[in-house]
């Protein structure tokens, strides 16, 4: 498996399809635009894209037009030094390529002297926490960030 940043022209829709589809509320058939410099793409020997993850630094995240209703509604979690991961959604789970992902990231933190990566996730997905948990997350803090239909959120953190 391939791991690249960013991403490669030729998987871009196909990313903003697969990353749109969990993240973008009300995406469905819609294929949001996103920034290829701050997203990180998986991509298997067949040459087909098996996950993406997104990040957000001072510059902006992964989606690239946020419509003005969405602008009012996103609520921000406080600011970090830390790269912070915008989403991380791959095509079959348990593969690993959530964790490859994920220390591309670590390595991209690095790589421009972040001190660590947080994610901010809704406690009511599970699968995430877990997944988070178990590459040595830790959870700093809470709130109503993101979306309002969210719920609360933890916000996680990693030193890199």
């Amino acid at each position: 498996m391939q791991i690249t940043t960013p991403i490669p022209d030729r998987h871009l829709a196909q990313a903003a399809r697969l990353w749109g589809r969990a993240f973008v509320p009300g995406a469905g058939a819609m294929t949001p635009r996103i920034r290829p410099c701050h997203g990180i793409a998986a991509i298997g020997a067949d040459g087909l894209l098996g996950g993406v993850a997104g990040f957000r630094d001072q510059d902006g995240g992964l989606l690239a037009d946020l419509p003005l209703l969405a602008r009012l509604l996103f609520r921000s979690a406080p600011p970090t030094a830390d790269l912070v991961i915008d989403g991380i959604v791959v095509a079959c789970p348990r593969k690993g390529i959530g964790r490859a992902l994920l220390q591309e990231a670590a390595a991209l933190a690095l790589g421009s002297g972040r001190p660590g990566l947080r994610a901010e996730v809704a406690l009511r997905n599970r699968s995430a926490m877990a997944f988070y948990a178990a590459a040595g997350f830790v959870e700093i803090g809470r709130g109503r960030y993101g979306w309002p239909w969210s719920g609360p959120v933890a916000i996680l953190r990693r030193p890199v």
